[in-house]
């Protein structure tokens, strides 16, 4: 973690992404202590996923502390899915990971990469806990697993498509993030929850599930999801500000 601080591996948009969630300055002697703590936590968290398949499922249970399991049971008992969604705030992968070995039917929304060796690395360390793949070019899925009262968790703090296409107020800046959580929930009928994993201490983490957000379906489709949106950007704005030595966001998404 400190090999990549001192490296500068995108030191410079981590810098920018804490002074605008914070409203602090770029030379604010704040923001280096934060950085630095940002690179320490990712690199433990690499750490632990490598370590994935050799960590049981009650391993990972006594690990991962989860609050706010009923939120889930209530939603998923009216029958037409979950939509979660989360940000790169501590280990999000085992997040996801902890619900799945509750026995949930879980996917996980994950970016194709170059390398297929490479997806199917991350594709069978989550498949070890019961976590399944849907990959960003095979969204279409998304609408059959919501129908067998499924969930997908969505990260939506940054669009790894690059296919944003209209900005979104985020932290008061405009910012291209994803929208897809939203409009997936309103086409759908799926309820829209949050939930959120952050380090409890070295080895532990605690993890909560929100209740469902309350969506505005009023007025035409372009009010009813920017206000939608901006509920959930809101909900997201207070983890990350809470959580911010966690908040592992190596991308510009204020460009």
């Amino acid at each position: 973690g400190r090999l990549c601080f001192y490296t500068r591996i995108s030191l410079a948009v981590v810098k920018k992404n804490i002074c605008i969630a914070l409203n602090i300055k770029t030379d604010d002697p704040e923001t280096g202590r934060i950085a630095l703590k940002i690179y320490i936590n990712w690199f433990k968290n690499i750490v632990d996923f490598l370590k994935h398949k050799n960590i049981s499922s009650k391993r990972l249970k006594e690990r991962v502390g989860l609050i706010g399991k009923e939120n889930l049971d209530r939603a998923l008992k009216k029958g037409r899915g979950v939509v979660i969604f989360t940000c790169h705030i501590g280990n999000f992968e085992w997040g996801a990971c902890r619900l799945a070995v509750e026995g949930y039917d879980i996917w996980g929304v994950s970016l194709v990469r170059k390398s297929g060796l490479t997806n199917k690395f991350f594709e069978s360390n989550r498949l070890a806990k019961g976590l399944k793949t849907l990959y960003t070019n095979r969204m279409l899925n998304v609408f059959r697993i919501l129908k067998n009262n499924g969930i997908v968790a969505i990260p939506s703090d940054w669009d790894p498509t690059g296919r944003a296409g209209r900005p979104c107020k985020f932290f008061g800046k405009n910012a291209f993030l994803p929208t897809g959580a939203v409009q997936i929930a309103i086409k759908s009928g799926a309820a829209l929850l949050p939930s959120f994993i952050w380090r409890k201490d070295k080895y532990n983490h605690r993890q909560v599930v929100g209740e469902p957000l309350e969506l505005d379906l009023t007025g035409d489709n372009d009010e009813q999801l920017n206000k939608n949106i901006a509920r959930m950007h809101s909900v997201m704005e207070k983890y990350i500000v809470e959580h911010i030595t966690e908040w592992e966001l190596f991308h510009d998404i204020w460009q």
